[in-house]
């Protein structure tokens, strides 16, 4: 309304002027004009001062808008700096999160590569498991098989009852039938011309009643069939519930049977372990005694005879005395050589020897093989405890890479909350600075109106100007117009500097939502990424138990075979005590036989020492081959020298001979400790 009146009062300026130029000529009405004139020249200045006032104002609030748009600006330039330094620090953590899990990724290509040899093994495993489960399928298949034949059996004994049933009920009609036939021919013959109605009558009734029973007959027949098929129902559903509670019970027995064989299996092998330690600490004890036992016959061996003269002397006087004696028992073995006894007896003795010594070897020999077999399930267990350690210390390492892996994934997943916070209230904020941009578009939208309406203005003033161009007295007010129009268009240059920059906010303000939005996203990957790998080591975790339940298979194996073979070795040991108890016994009878020829040689009478040096040199040659010789060989020696050789003097003995039997049995003896031993 104001504009309009200015608008009114300008129009009616130039016709005021124009009054005022004809009223030049009227010299009555000069003063009326000239109050017009004045009058007008008010209402313009009070228009200007309201004009300038308005203008102030609206320069204020426009100053005021500024000001708090730059504050705007100020705070989202700051709210974007910071987030620009959040996301270079998810940036360095997502770089070190990436370092991690490509150490991560190279510690499980290290474990898939161990775990292939793993596999070799399950894969063996899964072979032997895959024919247990075919024998188990056989079973089930055999099982299910006689279960059919069962109920087919039940079956057709069922129908056999039917039948049964039936026929009965067939004779059973039957004999109704022929009764009530009987019934019909005695009433038939009985009854007159007359009666034929009553008889007819008669008939029809029987012929309703025998309807009505066959009609029961066949409701009863149906009621049956009813009862049976529920019983047949009823049975049916008792063995289904029987089978399955017999699955279950054969099923909780297996678990209960494995829970048993797996605890008596870890007892037996705890137990194993320590008979095995037990028996490597007495088998080196047992081979520190050979050594030590090896050292000092060595030792005894080494040492050189002491040579004492008196000795020597008191030893060529008992070899002369033995090779009397010697020849004295020679001759009286060629006078008893008649007699098979001696011989017999001789030939039971190296018969006995022969044996015991082959026996012995055959012992010695089962024994080094019991021990070499032994040493092997030694290896094989100690093979097995090596591979069931590794295959602990990997599930225990796995274990500990996947609580590494999933405080990493929680670390992640709280860092990642984090991001969405703030991500969220990025998105606030850029939501907020949109609707302040809103507004401001809003803003620029009513400046531009208002630019256009000044533009107006602006036009119609310069059409004033360009009108009052001639008048003198309008230039004051033309300049001011001009400076007016030149303080609109700087605002208006302003307003659209401001309004390009805040555009240029706008975008970099996008620009910085969709990089937070593509690191999200990288970041749900990686741990999508990760998740997968906790997957993986799960699996490989599995797989790794299934490997250590077969290790400790192969390891009640091993066991097994070991006491086989430490059966058999107490079996060899047992063979080979026999063997020294025969050989003992032998000697034992040696020992009868010394003892029976010294009670013969106490009657004997005494040798000259005289003796020839032919007999010597053919006594000391034996000795010599002797004890170059087996004992079976010195066996042979002896008897051979027994039975050949000189005498001296007839029917001579002493405790010589007994001597060198006696030591002929103890050599044997020590020769068989000390292969024992070796």
């Amino acid at each position: 309304m104001e504009m309009e009146m200015i608008e009114a009062r300008v129009y009616r300026a130039p016709e005021l002027n124009g009054d005022l130029s004809e009223d030049d000529d009227l010299e009555g009405n000069s003063s009326l004009y000239k109050q017009k004139y004045e009058r007008a020249v008010r209402d313009m200045e009070i228009m200007k001062r309201r004009i300038q006032q308005q203008h102030e104002e609206e320069m204020e609030q426009k100053t005021m808008l500024k000001k708090a748009s730059d504050k705007r600006l100020a705070e989202a330039l700051e709210d974007v700096e910071e987030e620009r330094q959040v996301a270079n620090q998810w940036k360095r953590k997502a770089q070190k999160l990436g370092s991690e899990l490509q150490d991560i990724r190279l510690m499980l290509e290290e474990q898939m590569a161990r775990n292939g040899e793993l596999e070799k093994k399950q894969r063996r495993f899964d072979a032997e498991l895959s024919t247990a489960q075919e024998e188990i399928k056989k079973e089930r298949l055999l099982r299910e098989k006689i279960t059919r034949e069962k109920e087919q059996a039940l079956h057709e004994k069922y129908s056999l009852e039917q039948d049964v049933q039936s026929a009965k009920l067939d004779s059973d009609m039957l004999h109704e039938k022929i009764a009530q036939l009987n019934r019909e021919l005695d009433e038939l013959t009985l009854s007159s011309k007359g009666e034929e109605e009553v008889t007819q009558l008669k008939r029809a009734k029987q012929e309703l009643e025998r309807k009505t029973r066959d009609q029961e007959e066949e409701l009863e027949e149906l009621a049956a069939q009813v009862q049976m098929l529920e019983q047949a129902k009823l049975r049916l559903e008792m063995s289904l519930e029987k089978v399955r509670q017999e699955h279950r019970r054969e099923a909780s027995v297996r678990e209960e049977e494995i829970e048993e064989i797996r605890a008596s299996f870890s007892k037996k092998i705890k137990n194993l372990e320590a008979q095995l330690e037990s028996e490597q600490d007495e088998r080196h004890q047992l081979v520190k005694q050979k050594h030590e036992l090896e050292r000092r016959i060595y030792e005894l061996t080494d040492q050189p005879p002491p040579q004492d003269p008196e000795i020597e002397r008191r030893l060529r006087r008992d070899l002369k005395r033995t090779k009397a004696l010697l020849r004295d028992a020679q001759s009286m073995l060629e006078h008893t050589r008649e007699g098979q006894s001696g011989k017999t007896l001789i030939r039971q003795l190296k018969n006995q020897l022969e044996d015991s010594e082959f026996a012995k070897a055959a012992a010695v020999k089962a024994r080094q093989a019991v021990e070499a077999e032994l040493h092997d399930c030694q290896l094989q267990l100690e093979e097995v405890t090596r591979a069931k350690n590794e295959a602990e210390s990997r599930c225990l390492q796995l274990s500990r890479e996947k609580s590494a892996i999933q405080t990493q994934l929680e670390e992640a997943e709280e860092e990642m909350a984090e991001v969405m916070k703030k991500y969220k209230s990025v998105v606030a904020q850029m939501s907020i600075d949109q609707k302040t941009i809103a507004d401001q578009n809003q803003q620029i939208a009513e400046l531009e109106t208002e630019r256009q309406m000044l533009k107006d203005q602006l036009s119609e003033v310069s059409h004033k100007f360009e009108h009052l161009a001639g008048q003198s007295e309008d230039t004051h007010k033309v300049h001011r117009l001009d400076s007016k129009v030149r303080d609109l268009e700087s605002k208006l240059e302003l307003e659209q500097t401001t309004r390009a920059r805040l555009e240029h906010q706008i975008a970099r303000l996008k620009e910085q939502n969709d990089r937070a939005r593509e690191e999200c996203d990288s970041l749900r990957n990686k741990e999508l990424q990760a998740q997968e790998g906790v997957r993986r080591l799960q699996r490989q975790l599995r797989d790794l138990r299934e490997d250590y339940a077969a290790l400790q298979q192969k390891e009640a194996d091993a066991y097994r075979k070991q006491h086989e073979l430490e059966m058999a070795l107490e079996n060899s040991e047992t063979d080979l005590q026999v063997t020294k108890n025969d050989l003992r016994l032998a000697c034992q009878r040696i020992q009868d036989l010394q003892n029976a020829l010294e009670d013969d040689l106490d009657s004997g009478t005494d040798v000259p020492d005289d003796s020839g040096s032919d007999s010597d040199s053919s006594f000391e040659l034996s000795v010599l081959r002797n004890q170059s010789m087996t004992p079976v060989q010195r066996c042979d020696s002896v008897a051979s020298n027994l039975s050949y050789g000189t005498l001296e003097g007839p029917h001579s003995r002493t405790s010589s001979f007994s001597h060198e039997l006696s030591a002929f049995s103890r050599m044997m003896l020590r020769r068989t400790s000390m292969d024992f031993l070796g």
